[in-house]
């Protein structure tokens, strides 16, 4: 989708936030904190302190101010029932699209919610017409996504070139690639700067490496391959800052290329 101008957002086909627009933001909630989490500490019997367990994020609430006004009592009226359409109750959760410096990477990027409350008065300003009307969001998934995608090529050394990929991952969260390799045979993938490293034995071919899911199957037929798997490997995974991978390979007459993608996340 389309890149959103700075300090504007976008839900359910509702654009706030642009130059001259009937519907400003005033404030935006919850983008910016850490949402609450479940702990499973226990009690320790007759000793101080707490048996430490894993910690669990609980979802994410997100709470918009929007002033709604309109120079005559149509604009008003339409900008009003705008609002209500696109935050009415009881939708399944759809991408809460934002575009503001300095958040995800400083790029567009999305919360999956729904409409949890809306409130307005009814005062003295709404004679005039304006009205701040406050939205709460509740989101189960507390991840915020970057909204495209992120691509890279890599091609292994071949005729005397021993190519590096450089780039710098921007999520607070480790971003878990997907790997799809072309002509791959026998290939090692190494990222330089933390030594961690992904290899296959006996293996050739169209070839996935999904992160996500930790698993190796032929792109093509889906075959799995976990078992060809090296004895060492790590599964690919980029945590904030720069990276450089190198890739082997033990194909000949063309190279191996390997087109790694992922979606960015902050937290």
């Amino acid at each position: 989708m389309a890149e959103l101008d700075d300090w504007t957002c976008e839900f359910n086909g509702l654009v706030m936030g642009r130059p001259d627009s009937a519907i400003s933001l005033v404030s935006v909630d919850g983008l910016l904190s850490m949402p609450d989490l479940r702990t499973a500490d226990l009690t320790l019997v007759q000793r101080h302190g707490l048996y430490p367990g894993d910690d669990y994020m609980n979802g994410r609430t997100v709470t918009l101010t929007l002033e709604v006004y309109g120079s005559t009592r149509e604009e008003f009226a339409a900008a009003l029932s705008a609002v209500y359409a696109a935050f009415r109750p009881t939708l399944p959760e759809r991408a809460l699209r934002f575009r503001f410096p300095g958040i995800a990477g400083d790029r567009t990027a999305f919360v999956n919610v729904r409409t949890r409350k809306r409130s307005a008065p009814l005062d003295l300003n709404f004679a005039y017409r304006v009205c701040n009307v406050v939205v709460e969001l509740f989101a189960t998934d507390p991840y915020i996504y970057g909204d495209a995608l992120t691509t890279y090529t890599l091609s292994a050394p071949w005729q005397g070139s021993d190519p590096k990929l450089r780039f710098s991952q921007a999520g607070s969260v480790p971003a878990l690639p997907v790997i799809k390799l072309t002509n791959a045979k026998d290939c090692v993938i190494t990222d330089e700067i933390t030594g961690l490293w992904f290899g296959m034995t006996n293996l050739a071919g169209g070839l996935t490496i999904d992160s996500p899911a930790q698993a190796l199957t032929a792109t093509a037929s889906g075959n799995n391959f976990n078992d060809r798997i090296k004895a060492g490997s790590t599964w690919p995974e980029f945590a904030f800052g720069d990276h450089r991978l190198s890739m082997t390979t033990l194909a000949v007459n063309s190279p191996t290329t390997a087109e790694i993608t992922w979606r960015n996340r902050w937290v």
